[in-house]
């Protein structure tokens, strides 16, 4: 039987208003229309995204400062010294500080796309992101239309001065700030270089806080599983930059889950069928993305390096150490020149590093926080295949307090289209696996 009713509306509802989530990865190049990756974002399961923030309700804690420090046999890993802010990644680390510390999703920033340090403004996309009208297409196509006649503006200011070879007496008075941005550079035609460089980056604090809310209840496990891969902990944090831990976070281009695993990537250690798909399940997920980076450090031998292949592969990054003959990160985002090195690539570790700092100051940026209790359950064998509906209903449980628990489920297993495969593991409130298990037996095929 599949779910009706008021909440299939409300997922139905909240799937449709789901607004950008704003990454800096390209869209798919299939996609007939052409979007700047400005406004590029991973979509939502049609049904996840709607019933995730039900699990809230009640089931709060005040958020606490992991203990990072207190792990001592990870690999290459010094504390307090690893994952600290190389001096000419700090412009790179603060802009992404700001991204996710100072500014929402109702704004965008326009910057120079190398240096992070040169912002031109902030661009209000409150009315294209509010607009209950427009369809997630819809909404894409018209902030790509927004930010481009934002862009735009700045890109004529500085093929302006350029046009008067940046003499200052002949630089229009409103033009001058920007001219002063450059007064250190030494680079030739330095203002027409920088008007092909000019880049808007929708911010993401609300993202982030609602990440570290859903993060609460994976965390304490996920950091448990790294501990126990000797993998640093501190990597646990990377849903955040790449998925801003969003639960039900789809790409355009295949990734899937919080971790953000593309299907042949995923296949290599994980499930992935009709019936499950445990890249979206962040704790199956969290082992996968243990065996990765570790062996992204084996080839690497460097965290950040290995950090950044998990976005530019590790054959990418071992091509780019040969090449500049350094295992110096700054020194590889400075000087490594290739198609597929753009500008996703060489800010990931800077992004990783970003919001290592926005946790350690959360209270500073966002004052007291609440996030969610880690989740507490059983495992019990599906013995014989029932719908979700079904089950939950021999469990005594809610579909949707199940499928919060079991998000590897597929959303056909969600909307009852197939049913639960049998054997799966499937996790139940606490203190209830026996109950399921036996009325399962009894109720046989349903």
């Amino acid at each position: 039987m599949k779910f009706t009713g008021v909440w299939l509306i409300t997922i139905l509802l909240a799937a449709e208003a789901f607004a950008i989530l704003p990454l800096p990865y390209p869209l798919d190049p299939v996609v007939p229309e052409k979007v700047s990756d400005d406004v590029s974002e991973p979509v939502t399961s049609s049904v996840f995204e709607g019933y995730q923030e039900l699990f809230s309700k009640g089931q709060l804690r005040e958020m606490e400062l992991p203990a990072f420090e207190t792990q001592s046999d990870a690999l290459g890993y010094e504390p307090g010294l690893t994952f600290v802010v190389p001096p000419e990644l700090r412009p790179r680390v603060d802009f992404w500080k700001r991204i996710y510390a100072d500014y929402t999703t109702l704004q965008a920033v326009i910057h120079d796309s190398d240096d992070l340090g040169v912002v031109y403004g902030v661009a209000d996309i409150a009315a294209v992101q509010n607009d209950p009208s427009l369809t997630p297409k819809e909404r894409r196509r018209k902030l790509a239309k927004q930010l481009k006649i934002e862009k735009d503006k700045i890109i004529d200011q500085l093929k302006a001065i350029h046009a008067v070879n940046g003499d200052p007496l002949k630089i229009p008075a409103e033009l001058f700030p920007m001219y002063r941005r450059f007064e250190k550079s030494k680079e030739s035609n330095r203002f027409l270089e920088a008007s092909k460089r000019v880049r808007a980056q929708i911010g993401q604090r609300d993202r982030i806080v609602r990440g570290f809310l859903y993060g609460g209840r994976y965390f304490p496990q996920m950091m448990e599983i790294f501990e126990q891969k000797k993998i640093p902990k501190e990597l646990t944090r990377l849903p955040l930059v790449e998925s801003g831990f969003d639960l039900s976070a789809r790409s355009k281009v295949g990734a899937s889950g919080v971790w953000q695993f593309m299907r042949a990537t995923g296949k290599m250690y994980l499930k992935i069928d009709k019936h499950i798909d445990e890249r979206n399940d962040p704790i199956a997920a969290t082992w996968a993305a243990a065996d990765l980076l570790g062996g992204n450090f084996s080839k690497l031998t460097s965290w950040p390096l290995a950090i950044t292949a998990y976005n530019h592969g590790a054959e990418g990054m071992a091509r780019a150490v040969k090449e500049l003959s350094t295992r110096d990160i700054a020194a590889i985002i400075r000087g490594y020149k290739s198609k597929s090195f753009g500008f996703a690539s060489s800010n990931f570790y800077s992004e990783f590093l970003a919001i290592l700092e926005v946790e350690r100051d959360y209270r500073k940026h966002f004052g007291k926080m609440m996030v969610d209790k880690p989740l507490d359950f059983e495992e019990t064998k599906v013995t014989n295949e029932l719908t979700l509906e079904a089950y939950a209903k021999i469990c005594d449980s809610l579909p949707e307090e199940l499928a919060i628990l079991n998000p590897a489920l597929t959303d056909a297993v969600l909307l009852g289209t197939v049913p639960i495969p049998g054997n799966f593991p499937m996790r139940v409130p606490k203190g209830r696996s026996v109950k399921c298990l036996e009325r399962a037996l009894k109720t046989g095929n349903g």
